[in-house]
């Protein structure tokens, strides 16, 4: 195992495992796929692993370490990027969840350490979990965009992985994947479409529509009733802002023409990551941001 990593549970050759792995950062819109991870770390009752000691991979000064405190004692928490085991209920198979941090430095290395324990643990599938502003109305199901090694992921996920001539900057997340391609693995990406406007906390109606697609492609059915508060409750934050700006209202309702007239939902960029100017729309939609940074930080 690699000198990074450290051990929280028995390092064992697992049953078919599948890695599903996400990292908050530039691959991650609003936190959609993080959020993803967290739910389901938490409903399919996943027991540590490993953990990769932060100390080489990050620069503190730019991401700095938080303090808290526990039991009346001030504690500190470092970048954390840590693997779990799961096996939810009616799985035939192991999953290793990954739920990270994009690091800052030595990539290469990262991916390596990784690496490295998964191949003690079998793993030889590996999927991993985006986020991205798109030009898609938050009243309709979230798409999820699909990238795959191989053509058969279509069919386990019931997606298409149309070819990307994206050339330019990406995430841990494309390099994760390439690396694991080039190692001969099977791997796919799968990237929730989230609503352009709304990206300053994570979209619950994109964790839907990842954990839809995960329970899809692995046979599974992962209670969705814990989202439906938080998505009630969105709907209801979101309506609350549109009241304030007719011109968003209107800017929303010409997403939901478009989108019921099925044109595929295109992402702003590309399936890496986005990049460039959001469309000149912004401008009519910066209530809906201040909006919601106001709800979440009402102190300022």
């Amino acid at each position: 195992m690699h000198e990074a990593v450290r051990a929280d549970g028995e390092i064992r050759r697992l049953d078919h495992p599948v890695l599903i792995a996400s990292f908050s950062g530039w691959s991650d819109s609003g936190g959609a796929a993080s959020a993803t991870m967290a739910y389901l770390i938490e409903e399919w009752g996943a027991t540590p692993l490993a953990h990769l000691d932060p100390e080489a991979f990050y620069d503190f000064t730019v991401q700095r370490p938080r303090v808290r405190l526990e039991d009346g004692e001030r504690v500190l928490d470092w970048p954390q990027n840590r693997l779990l085991l799961a096996r939810p209920p009616g799985a035939t198979r192991d999953f290793v969840l990954l739920d990270g941090v994009e690091p800052h430095l030595r990539w290469r290395t990262f991916n390596l350490a990784i690496e490295e324990l998964l191949r003690e643990l079998g793993v030889e599938t590996s999927i991993t979990l985006g986020a991205q502003p798109a030009g898609v109305p938050h009243t309709r199901p979230l798409p999820v965009n699909l990238s795959a090694s191989h053509p058969d992921f279509e069919d386990v996920f019931k997606l298409k992985a149309p070819a990307s001539r994206y050339q330019g900057p990406t995430g841990i997340v494309g390099v994760m994947n390439l690396h694991h391609r080039k190692l001969g693995w099977r791997n796919a990406s799968l990237w929730g479409l989230v609503p352009h406007y709304l990206t300053v906390g994570p979209n619950p109606n994109a964790v839907l529509s990842l954990v839809r697609t995960l329970d899809v492609g692995f046979g599974l059915q992962t209670s969705t009733s814990r989202l439906d508060a938080r998505i009630e409750e969105f709907a209801t934050q979101v309506t609350q802002a549109l009241r304030q700006s007719p011109e968003a209202a209107g800017y929303v309702t010409q997403l939901e023409e478009q989108y019921d007239e099925e044109r595929p939902p295109a992402p702003l960029a590309t399936d890496e990551r986005v990049s460039g100017e959001l469309p000149a729309t912004e401008d009519i939609l910066d209530d809906l941001e201040k909006f919601f940074r106001e709800r979440r930080d009402p102190d300022g």
